[in-house]
């Protein structure tokens, strides 16, 4: 896993499917709109699990996706944005 972003991580999972790994869901409902509406990206199937103070979610992404893709998406976006989004939960 590669942390590309403040609390989000693009790595390929045991399938070498690739996954992006958020760590509050209101970061996810962001980078969820972000890839799907902005840079026409969606996931399969996406897993929960919870933590102190929230949840972190996990998108798993169709075969052809890889993890350099995702990347070059999210680096558009701005850590500050991400931190700030990040903030309104935690």
């Amino acid at each position: 896993m590669k942390q590309i972003l403040p609390y989000i991580s693009v790595g390929l999972d045991e399938a070498n499917r690739c996954i992006v790994v958020v760590e509050d869901y209101e970061l996810f409902d962001f980078v969820e709109d972000f890839l799907g509406d902005e840079c026409d990206f969606s996931y399969e199937y996406r897993t929960r699990k919870e933590r102190l103070g929230g949840e972190v979610i996990t998108m798993f992404f169709p075969l052809g996706v890889t993890p350099e893709i995702i990347e070059a998406s999210l680096s558009s976006l701005s850590p500050a944005e991400v931190e700030r989004i990040y903030k309104l939960n935690n």
